[in-house]
């Protein structure tokens, strides 16, 4: 009996961190808003300082302790060097529990693209856009993509640093050649 309890121990860990992190991503969804507490601060998306480029991101600036959110960013388009819109920001400090980064958008029937996160810092990706987390409106379409800062998907937090957040039109299942407009978000506690 004492091997078998042995056995399982092992599967057993994985399923925890399975729920765990499954439990994590629940959460991360339904906390998806700025906490009440948090500072909100709005930008247009179209006056930040930096060219959107992966060497001269947009700058979002520091956003530890408060909300950061760029307006009315144009739309990615299909077509080589539009697919994609790079935003910097910096943490002053570690990332507390809820934080997040990503995109909220409207889609519609000529503009079925999703507005996909990734992040990275330096050379280094952190998180690619399949860790991203979803949010839908109530009718059941999705209006956002996001990234869990804290916790992170594979367990800690975001340390202080500055990182560059990827948007990124993908090109399939949907095709589209264009995402709709979209507001970013970083959002830390």
């Amino acid at each position: 009996m004492k091997r078998r309890h042995t056995v399982l121990s092992r599967p057993l860990r994985k399923l925890a961190a399975v729920v765990t992190a499954t439990t994590a991503a629940v959460a991360m969804t339904l906390a998806l808003a700025p906490p009440a507490a948090a500072a909100t601060y709005r930008y247009d998306c179209r006056r930040l300082a930096g060219a959107g480029t992966y060497s001269n991101p947009l700058a979002l600036g520091n956003v530890t302790g408060r909300t950061v959110v760029a307006v009315d960013c144009p739309p990615l388009t299909s077509g080589a060097g539009y697919a994609h819109r790079y935003f910097s920001f910096t943490l002053t400090r570690t990332a507390r529990v809820p934080s997040y980064a990503g995109a909220s958008f409207v889609l519609n029937r000529t503009q079925k693209s999703a507005v996909n996160p990734s992040l990275a810092r330096g050379p280094y990706t952190i998180m690619r856009t399949g860790a991203g987390l979803w949010t839908y409106d109530r009718g059941g379409v999705a209006n956002g993509r996001y990234l869990p800062l804290a916790p992170l998907p594979g367990g800690g937090v975001l340390p202080a640093g500055t990182y560059r957040l990827n948007m990124q039109k993908l090109d399939s299942p949907l095709r589209s050649l264009s995402t709709p407009w979209f507001n970013v978000v970083v959002a830390t506690p």
